[in-house]
């Protein structure tokens, strides 16, 4: 993880409370783990779609793939055991 560097922010009590609703963190998570993680989440989601946007797979040969490479990875743990 980065150094942090501490920021104030001003966030809607409802927005965190609906954001740390939809997470479900630990009790004792404090709000900034709750921003933070939401953050990656949108900042994973982001990269994403953009890596599929750049895709020029169909869907169905993506999952073709992912089907293909799932079975491999099976048969390699099958093999290892």
């Amino acid at each position: 993880m980065a150094t942090s560097r501490v920021k104030t922010i001003d966030v809607d009590a409802g927005l965190l409370a609906d954001t740390r609703d939809a997470m479900k963190p630990s009790a004792e998570a404090q709000d900034a783990e709750v921003v933070e993680r939401a953050l990656r989440f949108y900042l994973g989601r982001r990269a994403l779609e953009t890596s599929q946007a750049m895709s020029e797979l169909t869907e169905e040969e993506a999952m073709q793939i992912a089907n293909e490479e799932l079975h491999a990875l099976r048969r390699e743990r099958r093999s290892a055991a």
